[in-house]
């Protein structure tokens, strides 16, 4: 095969492997690894390797994007479990493979950099079709949650894909799109992909989407030269900022409670009434505790359900609370005859975990932002947060500072974090059951448990320089794609899961590395 072949087909197998990394983001770990496995054959492949060897060490931003990894294999060198340590170490493998790779093969004309968006786009819009329809129940999968839903990779990682797929979608409309028929269907897959985040409760994708799409339209609105308009269009957004802060607030404001004097002493069966207002548990606005007798409860909920009234339910909560507190949502008595009032629907419903009438909804906004304002109510209260996506990650905050406090310089190494994270809910008497003992649930603490201070400080060098010396500050692709990442670190150790790292890996080295010429791209 001649050389100008040979490097022609070199080249289409290497787009192959981009196009095949790009799709598979919201599919499959599988599908990723090979992507990768792909691109690393064909760079080896390549006749000039030593060539390309000796770019990658000349090129400081690949060098500094690259260390991460780097930081990771210094961390073996004081590291007690050689377990945790190597499958950490093969999950960031992108880290280090993924800046080698697109900093010293050739750079993507600006027709394939939009192909392999593009395809990325229309990949993670499959997706959220097939997770949508499981959402529905129309499989057989039990779907307890709404992230349940999410069968692929992680809920909140896939809320991380539709994000960006949201504002490539933006950009095509605006700058690339001319057939009108095109930019209604590529607006109808952007307001999709919203009600599918608003549907699935993804809550770090619908913020990421929302705080970056209020900071561009701040930006493009101060750009304009017509005073009026500019004016106009900042008070209309500040108004747009306004209206989610009222629609919180109204769904948080004081609903009716039932006061003690409403409740008769006694059941329709002659039963007492237990009634404890003391007790801080509210549904709907009703409280929990006023009106109960358990004796009748669990008569009648043995009856009704297989799941036997002193049993959990399938969330591994007590069934009673869980009970007691759906039919408080509804504003009933606890009592055999509430109890045998309840449809099919709503004792399955009870069973999955759900505790309030209003969850059984699947698109309802206000009661998921009352469920994270109960889950708040409880931890205030010194509840249990097991369980409770939102309230656990303060025991996890808790926990990192704990560990970092006692490590502060170096941290405890690649392979100790487990074992550190053990040891601290331990010594702490964390609330939190075994199960839900996880680790930060930020990224940046991630960093400083495992490395320290100085691991920390590296970390954020190594996102800061790229941007400074690419010149990538105005760049629209790698800003939206930064801003994703870094709002997602606050809230998520996203680095520390496969999707999560292939995600970050790709994207800042295909935004940094594949596109070198970026005028088509300058906001």
């Amino acid at each position: 095969m001649p050389i100008e072949e040979q490097r022609n087909f070199s080249y289409k197998f290497y787009l192959f492997g981009l196009f095949l990394l790009a799709v598979s983001l919201p599919w499959s770990k599988f599908l990723m690894s090979n992507a990768q496995i792909i691109l690393l054959v064909t760079w080896l492949a390549d006749k000039n390797l030593l060539s390309k060897i000796k770019n990658f060490f000349q090129n400081k931003t690949a060098l500094i994007v690259s260390s991460v990894f780097i930081m990771h294999l210094i961390g073996l060198l004081y590291t007690n479990d050689f377990n945790y340590a190597s499958e950490d170490i093969r999950k960031k493998i992108p880290l280090l493979m993924l800046p080698l790779l697109f900093s010293t093969s050739p750079s993507l004309s600006k027709k394939n950099i939009e192909y392999i968006l593009m395809l990325f786009v229309l990949s993670v819009t499959l997706a959220s079709f097939v997770c949508f329809y499981v959402l529905l129940g129309y499989t057989n999968k039990a779907i307890l949650q709404h992230r349940d839903a999410s069968i692929f990779i992680s809920h909140i990682r896939f809320s991380l894909l539709i994000s960006l797929a949201f504002f490539i979608l933006g950009y095509f409309i605006i700058q690339k799109t001319s057939a009108y028929y095109l930019k209604g269907l590529l607006i109808l897959i952007m307001f999709w992909l919203l009600f599918f985040m608003l549907s699935m409760e993804m809550i770090t994708g619908i913020a990421c989407t929302g705080i970056i799409a209020t900071i561009l339209l701040f930006y493009f609105t101060l750009q304009l030269k017509n005073t009026y308009i500019k004016t106009s269009l900042i008070l209309l957004l500040l108004v747009g900022i306004y209206l989610p802060f009222n629609y919180i607030q109204n769904t948080l404001s004081p609903e009716k409670k039932i006061i003690l004097q409403q409740i008769p002493e006694v059941t329709q069966s002659g039963n007492r009434y237990s009634n404890d207002s003391l007790r801080y548990e509210t549904e709907n606005g009703y409280k929990v505790w006023i009106g109960v007798c358990e004796a009748e409860l669990k008569k009648e909920w043995n009856k009704r359900s297989k799941i036997s009234y002193d049993s959990l339910d399938l969330k591994k909560n007590d069934i009673k609370y869980t009970l007691i507190r759906f039919l408080t949502s509804k504003g009933l008595f606890k009592d055999s005859s509430t109890v045998s009032d309840l449809s099919d629907k709503e004792i399955a419903a009870i069973e999955k975990g759900i505790a309030n009438i209003n969850y059984m909804k699947m698109f309802n906004p206000r009661a998921r932002i009352k469920q994270i304002a109960w889950e708040i109510n409880k931890y205030m209260h010194k509840g249990n947060p097991s369980g409770h996506s939102v309230i656990q990650r303060f025991e996890y905050w808790k926990a990192s500072l704990g560990i970092i406090k006692e490590n502060i310089m170096f941290g405890v190494g690649t392979g100790d974090v487990e074992i550190a994270f053990a040891n601290e809910y331990e010594k702490t008497n964390s609330p939190l059951t075994k199960e839900w003992r996880l680790r930060s649930h930020n990224q940046f603490m991630a960093i400083a448990v495992a490395f320290g201070l100085i691991g920390l400080l590296w970390f954020l060098f190594s996102l800061v320089y790229p941007i400074l010396k690419e010149k990538k500050l105005f760049n629209y692709f790698y800003m939206i794609f930064f801003m994703i990442a870094l709002l997602s670190f606050l809230t998520e150790d996203t680095l520390e899961t496969q999707a999560g790292v292939t995600f970050f890996a790709f994207f800042n080295s295909f935004f940094l590395f594949c596109d070198r010429k970026t005028d088509h791209t300058e906001v």
